[in-house]
């Protein structure tokens, strides 16, 4: 199987590196990924200024744009050959519930099947920090793969906790929790005038419905939720079309 690995850590996360060094041993893997992080980027694509391509080695690329670039990049460009399976990650820190709409590192997994590609994000429960797991992660990744795939119409995100392989308590199929993103900006430098300098601060809490993937993650299972292009909300199509 030809594989494209991207991610929003850049490319050289080690989390990106742990799958790289796993998969080439039985697929024909390349790397496109970001020249830095990208982190909450979503499906940011780069549509009226070039992007720099840097070939690392034959198999590997860095771009200066975003996880999505990789992707279109990979399927468009003749820079690699067709490829089969988009996997992104393994990302520094969880991706949960409502994040999947802010996340690089899924919305490349989504661009995937976009273009007609099935593609899995995969990101580690950590403090938004490598883990010394990794390499466990990649090698339960291809063996899901390799009893899985193909599938179709639908792309996974993957939640691993950042727990030794014996604390993992197995697989389960999830749904997303719900996540409250509790918001402030902070005041860094005004200067005389309009300029004005703010940091985003703040915090997330999550209701972990019984089932969700937080909920999941938290009880040491490996979380895995499907998840559609579709976000039409049919229950109320079908009311405003009864009016």
């Amino acid at each position: 199987m030809r594989i494209l690995l991207t991610n929003d850590d850049g490319i050289e996360a080690e989390g990106i590196q742990s799958l790289y060094r796993e998969f080439r041993s039985k697929h024909e893997t390349y790397i496109i990924a970001p020249d830095r992080e990208r982190s909450a980027c979503s499906n940011i694509f780069t549509v009226r200024d070039p992007v720099q391509i840097n070939r690392i080695s034959e198999n590997t690329y860095s771009i200066s744009g975003y996880p999505a670039d990789c992707v279109s990049l990979a399927l468009h460009s003749g820079l690699i050959p067709p490829i089969d399976l988009v996997i992104s990650g393994i990302n520094h820190g969880p991706n949960l519930g409502d994040d999947v709409h802010f996340s690089g590192t899924v919305a490349a997994a989504r661009t995937a099947v976009i273009f007609g590609k099935p593609g899995i994000a995969i990101s580690a429960c950590t403090q938004h920090s490598a883990s010394v797991y990794f390499d466990e992660m990649s090698k339960f990744l291809a063996e899901f793969i390799e009893k899985n795939f193909p599938f179709n119409g639908h792309y996974l995100n993957i939640n691993y906790p950042d727990l030794p392989q014996k604390d993992i308590g197995g697989l389960k199929y999830t749904f997303l929790s719900k996540r409250y993103y509790v918001d402030s900006y902070k005041k860094v430098k005004q200067n005389s005038g309009s300029e004005l300098t703010m940091q985003l601060n703040g915090k997330i809490e999550t209701r972990d419905d019984s089932g969700s993937d937080s909920d999941s993650v938290d009880k040491g299972y490996i979380s895995i939720t499907p998840l559609t292009i579709d976000t039409t909300d049919y229950q109320a199509l079908q009311e405003l079309i009864n009016r």
